[in-house]
Formats: C-alpha cells, structure tokens, sequence
C-alpha cells in the first residue's frame, strides 16, 4: 500500500499541470499548492488564479518545500 505525500517534490525542468490558488497579497506574486509544498511564479496575470496551467519547475528547495515556476500555458478556466 502506498499513500500520496503532502510535500511533493519537483526537479528544475520539469513541466507539470497544477492550480493557481491565489494571489499573494504581501509579495503579489501567484501561488500553486500542491499539499504542503508553494510553489510561486514568476511570471502570469492575477486572471489565471483559479486556472489549471502547464508550468515549468525553474527551481526547487526540498528542505523547505518551495520552488518557483514558470506560466507556460493556461489549460482551463474556472475553480477548483
């Protein structure tokens, strides 16, 4: 039996399809939470929140569980 993890991790390169959640009103950039880990962009418009979108990892922090990305497409509109 093997159970999913709340603190993936994600290696620079790599393109995965995630959830803008918010907008991060402190640091204005967009947010991806995948369980525990954020993930912020590093490009995108406030319109995507709410959006599923194809990013691509630029880096990641395992001990930490944050990284940044990059909007490469948006894949559907609407909520989660």
């Amino acid at each position: 039996m093997s159970f999913r993890t709340t603190t993936p991790t994600f290696e620079a390169g790599e393109e995965i399809e995630v959830y803008v959640t918010e907008l991060d009103e402190e640091s204005g950039e967009l947010v991806a939470l995948v369980g525990e880990t954020r993930l912020y962009f590093e490009n995108g418009e406030a319109d995507i929140v709410g959006c599923r979108v194809l990013a691509k990892v630029e880096s990641f922090d395992d001990a930490e569980h944050r990284g940044r990305l990059t909007h490469l497409k948006t894949l559907s509109q609407g909520s989660f």
